[in-house]
């Protein structure tokens, strides 16, 4: 490629700062203006079709089985697999107490070695020896078991003769993890904090929260088969919201143990959820589940060709089109296996809740399931019981009443020593390996060519505004910047990147100046969604606040195997490759510098290119946001990296690159002579 320099053009000059670069800089051409979020339905959709080849192929018992064992493996191996199995003659009962038309129970529950989950038990008041039974998963709510809305559809299960277990999930009720003993206080307020406080933590070390949530309601199911109330062939299962999620997580993982099933106000499709921007939580967002084409209707087949119930609202932030498009899917499949009853649907005029409607609905439908009868609700009355009736500790706070139990802060700390012994046995060139895998290098356009889109002269600097194509679907652009006087001979090269790249020239103009100065040419890169490149807002959330559109994009990325952070590093490998063909960059003299968390993207780009890096170390490591209680969430789309300390932290890299002579001081301060520049 040649630029008008090249070719003995006169070069216009402009005003005698940066700002008019940067101003430049910050008007991406045409051709730079692929949204990431189109890319991302292109790829999803592309994705989701192997997911509709596997269940074309279910006609029959023999094929429905090997499906069903299929997508449960392919969905545990997202999550991180399953703990070991728990003891249902571990639990307590801490309390009990009748009522008028019900008996309640306190139980905590031990899913796993010294860990507490606590429940109430919602007896019939005429209990009967091996009676049906529905384990309720509650959503997200603060109070957990003892919402109104749990009540509530505890009760009318129980007037149905139906008995009915409610479980605290993390971060609710009497679950709260982060409790400090010393000052009597819970820090995180509400239960979505605590969620993604932990699965962070959980998605570094190669998990979800998600495999935690399945492990719960796997001990709850198990304590209920062992109740002598229950007959363990007659269990149902239900949840809302969140605990919708909980239900059809655990209708695959757990589907045959199950004798029907009422998701509610969760059941949707992928391409809904994408198409309408709507947030994920962290625990329903599984790395890779998108790419494994895994979509709603998985789920619910995992309890094929038993009845199912979608539980719907009329006006829910949960798509209803995609609920259409799931349930006709699911009613197919039930067909083809010639079900004697197909998956129905009971919808509310409300918004997202599980209205009394919705109970009364669902208890109408257990009891024709698991008793074969029509129950009876006309007498049923609500008894709103306060929170401290239902706690299974004295001040409804299980870490206060018991200190000594394993919080699942404890249980990643053991999780992370092994993934700290698995990465140090690795060889350098296994790690390199499994980052290659990880980084998906193999999308990487292999000589990818620049256009220039914009030159000038802006004092004594020759500004070319600069786009090329990494790889199929995304656009990088940068501002390449040198001394006038140099000509156009070769000239060593660094790779600059900071938080908002090409908006950020200008007050980097001390550090461009003294680079140049000592004969270094400059390129300021922006990486997918950030500088020049940032995304449209979707929906009507902000790009960086809670669970806004960065938040989202990578969300869709992590669920499609890959990850903002992941695609932004092999972007930066792929400039280097792009500069080598760059006429004007001198053949092995360059180096990367980077700032602040730009440094943790570089310095896994520098260890796979084997390039001198000066960067600095302004961030926490992986393994200390996962040892710490608690950790910096800001911006996290920017540093995870699912299964990353299965092989690979900054911080390690940093002192390696130091080890093999590769750590370089700042351009700014030596010339390409005196720099470790690779030769």
């Amino acid at each position: 490629m040649r630029s008008m320099l090249l070719e003995g053009r006169t070069l216009r000059p402009t005003a005698r700062t940066l700002w008019e670069i940067q101003q430049f800089a910050c008007k991406p051409p045409v051709e730079t203006s692929t949204n990431l979020y189109i890319d991302l339905l292109r790829r999803t959709e592309a994705a989701l079709q192997q997911g509709k080849l596997r269940r074309s192929s279910v006609t029959d018992a023999a094929s429905l089985h090997h499906y069903q064992q299929e997508v449960k493996h392919l969905f545990l191996s997202c999550i991180g697999g399953l703990p070991p199995k728990s003891d249902p003659s571990s639990a307590r009962v801490t309390g009990r107490c009748d009522y008028k038309t019900f008996t309640l129970e306190k139980i905590l529950l031990s899913p796993e070695k010294d860990t507490l989950v606590s429940t109430n038990l919602y007896l019939p008041s005429q209990p009967v020896q091996n009676g049906p039974a529905v384990l309720i998963v509650v959503g997200h709510s603060d109070p957990g078991k003892a919402d109104p809305e749990y009540q509530y559809l505890a009760q009318a299960f129980a007037h149905a003769g139906i008995t009915a277990l409610v479980m605290d999930p993390f971060g609710e009720g009497e679950r709260f993890e982060h409790y400090e003993a010393e000052m009597d206080f819970q820090p995180i307020q509400g239960c979505s904090g605590e969620h993604d406080l932990m699965d962070w933590k959980c998605k570094l070390l190669g998990q979800s929260l998600a495999r935690y949530f399945v492990r719960d309601g796997l001990a709850a199911l198990d304590y209920l088969a062992s109740r002598p109330e229950v007959d363990p062939a007659r269990i149902g299962l239900t949840g809302h919201s969140g605990g919708g999620t909980q239900t059809c997580m655990l209708m695959l993982a757990a589907g045959d143990r199950f004798a029907c099933a009422a998701p509610c106000c969760y059941t949707t499709d992928v391409k809904a959820m994408m198409e309408r921007g709507v947030d994920p939580d962290n625990e329903m967002t599984w790395p890779g589940n998108w790419s494994k084409g895994l979509d709603y209707i998985d789920f619910i087949a995992g309890m094929a060709p038993k009845p199912v119930l979608f539980l719907t609202v009329q006006h829910d932030f949960f798509p209803r089109e995609g609920t259409k498009r799931t349930l006709a899917e699911a009613r197919q499949l039930w067909q083809r296996l010639n079900a004697p009853v197909l998956p129905e649907m009971a919808t509310a005029q409300s918004q997202h809740s599980y209205t009394n409607y919705l109970s009364r609905t669902a208890a109408e439908f257990f009891s024709r399931q698991l008793t074969g009868q029509q129950a009876d609700l006309s007498s049923f009355a609500f008894h709103c019981l306060p929170d401290k009736e239902l706690w299974c500790t004295p001040d409804g706070i299980l870490p206060k009443a018991y200190p000594e139990m394993r919080t699942l802060h404890q249980q990643l700390l053991e999780e992370l020593a092994q993934c700290k012994k698995r990465r140090n046995a690795l060889t350098s060139q296994e790690k390199k390996a499994k980052l290659t895998e990880a980084l998906h290098l193999e999308r990487l356009d292999t000589a990818p060519e620049a256009m220039v889109a914009a030159e000038g002269v802006c004092g004594h600097y020759v500004y070319r505004k600069i786009a090329w194509q990494p790889e199929q679907g995304f656009w990088n652009t940068g501002m390449l910047l040198r001394d006038m006087r140099q000509g156009d001979k070769p000239l060593p090269t660094v790779v600059a990147l900071w938080p908002e790249g090409l908006a950020r020239i200008a007050e980097h103009s001390n550090w461009i100046y003294r680079t140049i100065r000592n004969g270094w040419q400059v390129l300021i890169m922006d990486v997918t969604a950030s500088g020049s490149l940032l995304p449209s807002d979707l929906g009507h959330s902000g790009l960086y606040i809670g669970w806004g559109t960065m938040f989202k994009l990578n969300a869709y990325l992590m669920q499609l195997n890959d990850c903002l952070f992941a695609l932004r590093t092999r972007q930066v490998i792929a400039a280097v490759k792009m500069l080598s063909l760059w006429d004007e960059a001198q053949p092995g003299a360059l180096c990367l510098y980077a700032e602040r968390e730009c440094s943790r993207m570089a310095s896994l780009a520098a260890y796979m290119t084997d390039l001198p890096l000066c960067a600095d170390s302004n961030f926490q490591s992986y393994e200390e946001i996962v040892t710490e209680r608690y950790q910096d969430q800001t911006n996290t789309h920017e540093w995870i990296f699912p299964s990353a300390l299965n092989f690979w932290d900054a911080v390690e890299t940093l002192e390696e690159l130091s080890k093999i002579g590769l750590q370089s001081q700042s351009p700014a301060d030596v010339t390409p002579a005196d720099a470790c520049v690779k030769q």
